[in-house]
């Protein structure tokens, strides 16, 4: 075994690790994962933990005993492993399944560094001795890390993940509650190919008006009776200020000291309290924690919460059921709760179309996060560089990425220039106001950012939203 796979070996081990660690820190959801797909067995989160701190050390030594058995001679593949109903496996599962994640976290840790150190120090011909498993037969121990350990590590994680992910029938839950509400928006054609789902036509300009209401509408009466709070540049600002309204809640928004005019005039119109803090995501969200701890207000957050992203899923499941030969979907990516939702839709009831993210190239942190496999924070300075300010998020939310790490096919970025231009021609020819993070995906589509290929006849692009300052905008129009 190379180097280089050994390293391979060793980044993937740490790879889930990181994964891992993301969840130990995070209540136990409450849904059953699938561990081997058509199978009945259904594992709780605590039984995915409980098994994570247990099967490490078992193929470690697994490993060292056909290592050991061959070195003293043993003749032929040397027999490992054991079978699923194993009353040791099923008793550990057992034993730990109520054990925090926290302590079955730092086990699997320990067990992981014994192993990189074990795996790291073997000969290259060690990796070419064959055991033979009582199911799957004769495996080299190169298979049997990469099966036992490296896959299932990795499954494992991908459980976990799962277990967190929006379902199809939350979406379709949160139809039912934003019907009369929100819009159904149409499908406009752009061309012969190619479709716009113009989400500014919603009530407050933007799709946030989805999730927002979803969120609201799941409150309890006493939840609504406290008030609520949240932090936004101004689209889900005027959501949450507008489904306030309607159900009879206080709102309290704070916005950031350069928030557009027009998005803050339209909070005041729903008569929500404005609290002005700094100009970064993250500024704006200590404020806002700040008035939960002090005041009691419920917080609804911009798009790292299940309600919000299942509220902007229905923008795909609209797609998905107006336009059932949908192949490819274009979405402005921020904070992920849209994209995410969508995302979850569109895979959940068209599964061949291919769902591409898209962000200013100023502020790409998005795109970066997939490619590296982790969350990656691009600092407010980098970020407030984009016009598109509904895209100037530091980092995705962590529900999203688990949704867009599992559903989205790429992430595409397009400069300032091309999201004017953009800005320009969905005025011209769709007649349509648009602001310039809700032509974040046309920008793509004209620039060639995200191509078209053959076969890919029936695209839909996300013109998330249209507030846009009327100054601003009749400069843009202006070239």
């Amino acid at each position: 075994m190379t180097d280089g796979t050994v390293a391979n070996a060793l980044e993937r081990m740490r790879s889930a690790e990181r994964r891992l660690a993301e969840h130990s820190v995070r209540p136990l959801p409450s849904a059953l994962s699938d561990p081997d797909p058509g199978e009945e067995e259904r594992w709780e989160a605590g039984q995915v933990w409980a098994h994570l701190a247990e099967f490490p050390a078992y193929w470690l030594d697994q490993v060292r005993r056909i290592l050991t058995a061959h070195d003293g001679g043993a003749a032929g593949p040397i027999p490992f492993g054991r079978m699923k109903t194993d009353a040791g496996r099923v008793g550990a599962i057992e034993r730990e399944r109520r054990t925090d994640p926290g302590e079955l976290l730092r086990r699997v840790t320990a067990q992981i560094d014994e192993l990189s150190s074990a795996l790291a120090a073997l000969p290259a011909d060690a990796w070419d001795v064959m055991g033979l498993h009582p199911a799957r037969g004769e495996m080299s121990v190169r298979t049997i890390v990469d099966r036992f350990v490296l896959s299932h590590l990795e499954e494992h994680a991908d459980q976990l993940d799962g277990l967190e992910l929006v379902t199809i029938d939350e979406i379709r839950a949160g139809a039912a509650r934003i019907r009369g509400v929100a819009l159904h928006t149409p499908l406009l054609r752009w061309d012969d190919r190619t479709w716009l789902k113009p989400e500014s036509l919603q009530p407050v300009g933007a799709f946030k008006m989805r999730g927002a209401y979803n969120a609201l509408a799941s409150l309890t009466d006493e939840e609504r009776a406290r008030g609520v709070v949240t932090y936004s540049s101004g689209n889900h600002a005027q959501a949450v200020a507008r489904a306030a309204r309607l159900m009879g809640a206080h709102a309290t928004i704070v916005m950031p000291e350069d928030a557009p005019p027009v998005k803050v005039e339209g909070v005041r119109r729903d008569g929500a309290e404005i609290v002005v803090a700094g100009r970064t995501g993250e500024e704006r969200h200590a404020i806002a924690l700040e008035l939960v701890d002090r005041d009691g207000l419920v917080m609804i957050e911009p798009y790292d919460d299940r309600r919000i992203i299942a509220g902007q899923g229905t923008c795909g499941l609209e797609i998905a059921e107006d336009l059932p030969g949908v192949t490819s979907v274009l979405i402005p990516v921020s904070g992920g709760g849209l994209s995410a939702g969508i995302a979850t839709a569109i895979k959940a009831l068209a599964p061949d179309a291919r769902v591409i993210g898209v962000e200013p190239e100023l502020a790409a942190d998005a795109q970066e996060s997939l490619a590296k496999g982790e969350i990656v924070r691009w600092d407010g300075s980098l970020t407030t560089r984009t016009m598109a300010d509904g895209l100037r998020v530091e980092h995705l939310g962590w529900l999203p990425f688990l949704h867009l790490r599992r559903f989205m096919d790429e992430i595409v970025t397009v400069t300032e220039d091309e999201m004017a231009e953009a800005m320009r021609q969905l005025a011209t020819r769709a007649r349509l106001v648009v602001e310039a993070s809700g032509a974040a995906g046309m920008a793509a589509h004209l620039s060639g950012a995200a191509s078209q290929p053959e076969g890919d006849d029936n695209r839909v692009i996300v013109i998330s939203g249209g507030n846009v300052d009327p100054a601003a905008f009749a400069e843009i129009l202006r070239g």
